[in-house]
């Protein structure tokens, strides 16, 4: 009977053996297809541009194709659900972003739930957005575009690039602590609300887009929503100068949907982390306005709940509701 158990011992041990064996021999052998990256919003915009930027620099280094895959919609969740309900194999990824936070709080009938749905890989960049006016504005500075607010309530548009997007916020914040209506222009993407401040169909936009824009003075900066003057465009004062107290910084990272591997999270956090912090990648997010970071799963997960916490003490008491 001893001798029974012991061989059934023997044989349940060779099998977990075999599994665990087997297990890591496929992650050791990680990507073994081209990898796809979704980014939830249009061509064009910063998202489309980093996923391409992160996207070749992965497939040089990783030996496989990543294929960018725009899937935009619902302030980025279409995407993200997308990814969320994809095989968890390390071959779907989201580049996600701060409109995931939003997200949370601004829809009451979400089609993802982040703390649960989606597994964090890495932050890629911080962004700040950018208040800008067409180049033939009237406004040339903060102070002139607040006057007329002031002047005009509800007669300023505030073009955005969607509905539950970082410029959304940025508007709907200062509409509040002005205490006055800043009427806004929901845009699919930031680019097209970029063209149309350029044109004057809008009065300012409030966008991560917007500073290669600035650089080339096909619009004019008026401000920076982070908390002090950003080394990337050091001409332009923060937002807080004028409006005391706000402050607003953009991000990006990669996520992958919940059930991937470990030992495939953090290859690809290390992957895309080594990609950012590159120069010649540096170099390409300065252009856009954003400071690479390139941090653990784990700090990246720890980031999203500080996130998350923050912005719902903000957000919470707005009321705002975009179903």
């Amino acid at each position: 009977m001893k001798e029974k158990y012991s061989i059934r011992r023997l044989v349940i041990g060779l099998a977990v053996a075999t599994a665990v064996l087997s297990s890591s021999i496929v992650h050791a052998a990680w990507p073994e297809k081209p990898i796809t990256l979704v980014a939830p919003f249009p061509a064009g915009g910063n998202a489309d541009a980093l996923a391409r930027q992160v996207g070749a620099a992965l497939a040089n280094s990783l030996g496989q194709p990543v294929i960018v895959e725009n899937r935009p919609g619902a302030g980025g969740m279409l995407g993200s659900q997308y990814v969320a309900r994809a095989r968890p194999d390390g071959h779907t990824f989201l580049l996600g972003s701060f409109a995931n936070i939003l997200n949370e709080f601004f829809y009451s009938n979400k089609l993802i739930d982040l703390r649960r749905d989606l597994a964090p890989v890495t932050q890629l960049v911080n962004i700040p957005n950018y208040v800008a006016v067409g180049s033939n504005s009237k406004y040339k500075s903060m102070k002139d575009l607040l006057d007329d607010i002031r002047t005009r309530p509800g007669q300023v548009t505030c073009g955005t690039s969607g509905a539950g997007t970082s410029s959304h916020l940025v508007c709907e914040m200062l509409s509040r602590q002005l205490g006055l209506k800043i009427s806004m222009v929901p845009y699919r993407g930031g680019i097209p609300a970029i063209i149309d401040v350029i044109g004057g169909q809008t009065s300012f936009v409030a966008i991560n887009e917007a500073l290669p824009y600035i650089k080339d003075k096909r619009v004019r900066g008026l401000a920076v929503t982070s908390p002090q003057k950003s080394p990337l465009a050091p001409d332009l004062p923060p937002l807080s100068d004028s409006v005391p107290g706000f402050a607003m910084v953009s991000w990006y990272g990669i996520f992958a949907p919940v059930g991937t591997p470990k030992e495939v999270v953090q290859k690809m956090g290390a992957a895309v982390a080594t990609a950012v912090r590159s120069p010649a990648m540096r170099d390409a997010l300065n252009v856009l306005g954003a400071t690479p970071v390139g941090n653990s799963p784990a700090e990246f997960s720890m980031f999203v709940s500080s996130e998350l916490k923050n912005w719902e003490k903000i957000i919470k008491p707005m009321n705002i509701q975009l179903d």
